[in-house]
C-alpha cells in the first residue's frame, strides 16, 4: 500500500488533525474519515488545485494526495469528487479533470465509473474536452465500447480521437474495422487506419497527409508524421522512411508538411542506427534557412543524437551566436567534445542557464582537454556572489569536472565550507577531493567533518582508509564508500590480505556492487581474475548504467577479455537501437549511442 507524502498541505487544510495524520501515515493509510463529500468546506483544496491546473504538475502536493486517495480506492470519495468537475460550467476545469483522470487510469484495467463520465462528455461543447474524453473512454472501457460510439457519432474530432486511441495492433480481431476505416470520409481517420493496417501504403498515406496534419496535431499525441514513421519502423522499412523524410522536408512542401518530415526523421533516428548518417544532410539543409518552426525542429532532432551532432558540427558551430538556436547548438557541440562550444557554455552558466545537457557538455569538454580557465573563473564568480553558504550546483559540478585544474577556486570553496550552517557540505567535499593535493589547505576542515575519501584524495595517506576498512566486517555485502576506498587502495600501494577478502566479498554480491569493485579486482589479481570477471560482468554488458563501467574493465583486461568479443560484435552490428527504458526517447537514444561508442572503444583495445 502506498504511503502518502509527509506534507502539511493539503490534509491540514482539510481539517485532519496533524497527530492523526502522522499516525495514519505510519500505518500506510489516510487519516480517519474526516474528509467526506458532505463537508464541502473541507474539499476546497481539490477545486483550487484543479482550477489552477496544479493537479497536472508532477510533484505538486495536491496532485500527490489525489493520486494517493484514488489509488487507495479508485471508486471512492476522491474519485467521485473529481467526477463532479467533469460537468463544471468552465471548459478549462473540464479539460483539466479529464486529462487528470486519463493520467490516473491503470493501463489494461477497466474503470466503469470514469468511462461513463467520459462517454457522456463525448458531446461536450468544447472540442478539446471531447477529444480527451474520447481517449479516456478507450483507456477505461476498452475498444468495444469505443467502436460502438464510433459507429453512432458524426463529430470528426471525437471519431479521430477514438480511432487514434485504440491500440489496433493489440486487437487483430478488429482488422475488418480498420479496413473499413481506410475509406472513411475523414482524411485523418483514413491516415490513422492506413498506418494501423498491415502493409503500409505510403502513397495513400501521403495523399491524406496535408488534410490530416491539423486534426492530428490538435490531439496533442503523436503527429501525422510520427504515426507514419511508427508504421514504417513497425515494418522495418528504413529505406522507405529515409526517402519520405527527404521528400517531405523539401522546399516544395508546405511548412506543415515539412515539419512532419522532420518529426519522421526524429522517429527514424531513435529506431535505426544508420538513420543519423542517412538523414543528417537533409536536416542540416534546414538549418541554413530563415528562422521557422521547421528549422527549430531540425535542430532539436540533430542535437538529440551525438552521431548526428558530429556530422553536423560545422552547421551547429555556425549557429552559436543565433539568439534562438545558439544555446542548444552549443550544448550539442560541447556534448561531442568540440572546444568551440566552451565560451558559449560559460555564458550560459553565468546567465543561470538551464539548457538540458549543459553540465554533461562541460564534463565532456573537460575529458576532451578543453582549457579550464574560463569555466573555472565563471564558477568562482558564481560562488563568490552567492550569499551565505549556498553552493549553486552547476558551478560546483563544473569545478569537479575539471579536477586539479579547479584549484584556483580554493578560496571560494573554503568560504562555502566554513560558512556552512546546519548543512553537510557534501558537494564541497567532493569538489575538494577532485582537486586533490592542491586543496591541502582544506584538510583541517574536512577532518572536522570526517570527509574520509576527500581527505585521502588530498593527502594520499592510506592510514585512515586502513583504519576505516578494519572497522568493517570481512563479509561485505554493500557499501559504496567501501568499494571506492578499496579501489583507491588498489591504485595506491595495494590491498592487505583482509582487504582483498573484503573486495572479493563485494564482488560476490549480485548487482552494482560487483561492478563497482571489478576494476580493483583486476588490478589486484590480474589475469587470475579474468574468468571470474568475464562470468560476472557479462550479465551487465548491455545495461545502460553499468555497461560503460563494465567495458572499461574489459578494455583494461585487453586480450584476456577476448571471449567477450562475440557479445560485443552482436551489439555493435545491430541495425536497431537497444531500446532502453530510461526516461524518454531522447534519453534512450543517448544511452544506445553512449554504450555503442564504449563497446567500439573497448573492442579496439581488446582485439589489439
Amino acid at each position: 500500500m502506498t504511503t502518502p507524502p509527509r506534507r502539511d498541505f493539503p490534509l491540514r487544510r482539510c481539517g485532519v488533525p496533524r497527530e492523526d495524520h502522522d499516525h495514519d501515515l505510519r500505518k500506510g493509510r489516510p487519516a480517519p474519515d474526516t474528509v467526506n463529500a458532505s463537508a464541502p468546506d473541507l474539499w476546497g483544496w481539490p477545486e483550487k488545485s484543479v482550477a489552477a491546473g496544479d493537479v497536472l504538475t508532477p510533484g505538486d502536493d495536491a496532485r500527490d494526495h489525489v493520486v494517493h486517495f484514488v489509488r487507495l480506492d479508485r471508486d471512492g470519495l476522491m474519485t467521485r469528487r473529481l467526477l463532479i468537475f467533469t460537468t463544471d460550467r468552465r471548459a478549462p476545469i473540464r479539460r483539466t479533470i479529464f486529462e487528470l483522470l486519463d493520467q490516473l487510469h491503470v493501463r489494461g484495467s477497466g474503470w466503469p465509473l470514469v468511462a461513463d463520465a467520459a462517454e457522456t462528455a463525448l458531446s461536450d461543447p468544447d472540442p478539446s474536452v471531447r477529444r480527451t474524453a474520447a481517449t479516456l473512454l478507450v483507456h477505461t472501457a476498452g475498444p468495444g465500447r469505443a467502436l460502438a460510439a464510433l459507429d453512432t457519432l458524426t463529430d470528426p474530432a471525437v471519431r479521430i480521437a477514438l480511432v487514434n486511441a485504440i491500440p489496433w495492433h493489440r486487437h487483430p480481431r478488429h482488422q475488418a474495422t480498420v479496413e473499413r476505416l481506410r475509406s472513411d470520409t475523414v482524411p485523418a481517420i483514413r491516415l490513422l487506419a492506413n498506418c494501423a493496417a498491415p502493409g503500409v501504403d505510403d502513397t495513400v498515406i501521403r495523399a491524406d497527409l496535408d488534410a490530416a496534419v491539423a486534426d492530428l496535431t490538435a490531439l496533442g499525441k503523436a503527429s501525422a508524421g510520427e504515426l507514419w514513421a511508427h508504421a514504417l519502423t513497425g515494418s522495418d522499412r528504413d529505406e522507405a522512411c529515409y526517402t519520405r523524410v527527404r521528400r517531405l522536408t523539401g522546399s516544395a512542401e508546405t511548412p506543415e508538411v515539412r515539419l512532419e518530415g522532420v518529426r519522421m526523421a526524429a522517429i527514424a533516428i531513435r529506431f535505426w542506427r544508420a538513420a543519423p548518417v542517412r538523414l543528417t544532410p537533409a536536416l542540416t539543409a534546414l538549418l541554413r534557412e530563415n528562422p521557422s518552426p521547421v528549422r527549430s525542429a531540425a535542430l532539436r532532432t540533430l542535437t538529440a543524437s551525438m552521431t548526428a551532432s558530429r556530422l553536423a558540427a560545422e552547421d551547429l558551430a555556425a549557429l552559436l551566436d543565433d539568439p534562438e538556436l545558439g544555446a542548444p547548438a552549443a550544448v550539442a557541440l560541447g556534448g561531442i567534445g568540440d572546444h568551440r562550444a566552451m565560451p558559449h557554455l560559460v555564458q550560459q552558466m553565468l546567465a543561470g542557464g538551464t539548457q538540458p545537457g549543459l553540465l554533461a557538455a562541460f564534463r565532456t569538454l573537460a575529458r576532451a582537454g578543453a582549457d579550464p580557465a574560463d569555466p573555472v573563473a565563471a564558477a568562482r564568480h558564481l560562488l563568490a556572489t552567492t550569499p551565505d553558504s549556498d553552493a549553486p550546483e552547476l558551478p560546483m559540478r563544473v569545478l569537479a569536472a575539471f579536477g586539479p585544474a579547479a584549484a584556483p577556486a580554493l578560496p571560494e570553496l573554503l568560504a562555502k565550507l566554513t560558512g556552512a550552517v546546519n548543512d553537510t557540505p557534501d558537494l564541497t567535499w567532493h569538489v575538494l577531493g577532485r582537486i586533490g593535493p592542491a586543496a591541502v589547505a582544506a584538510v583541517p576542515h574536512l577532518r572536522d567533518h570526517g570527509a574520509l575519501f576527500a581527505l585521502v584524495q588530498m593527502t594520499s595517506d592510506r592510514a585512515p582508509v586502513d583504519q576505516h576498512l578494519a572497522g568493517l566486517p570481512e563479509a561485505l555485502r554493500r557499501g559504496r564508500l567501501a568499494a571506492v576506498l578499496l579501489t583507491w587502495l588498489a591504485d595506491h600501494g595495494g590491498l592487505t590480505v583482509r582487504q582483498h577478502r573484503q573486495l572479493r566479498s563485494l564482488f560476490g554480491t549480485p548487482g552494482p556492487a560487483s561492478v563497482d569493485v571489478a576494476a580493483a579486482l583486476w588490478r589486484h589479481e590480474g589475469p587470475a581474475a579474468a574468468a571470474d570477471l568475464l562470468a560476472v560482468l557479462s550479465e551487465h554488458l548491455a545495461d545502460d548504467l553499468l555497461g560503460p563501467k563494465v567495458l572499461e574493465v574489459f578494455a583494461a583486461m585487453g586480450p584476456h577479455a577476448r571471449p567477450i568479443l562475440g557479445r560485443l560484435d552482436e551489439f555493435i552490428t545491430r541495425r536497431h537501437r537497444a531500446g532502453f527504458n530510461v526516461g524518454g526517447p531522447d534519453a534512450e537514444l543517448h544511452a544506445d549511442e553512449t554504450l555503442l561508442a564504449a563497446m567500439l572503444a573497448a573492442r579496439e583495445r581488446i582485439a589489439g
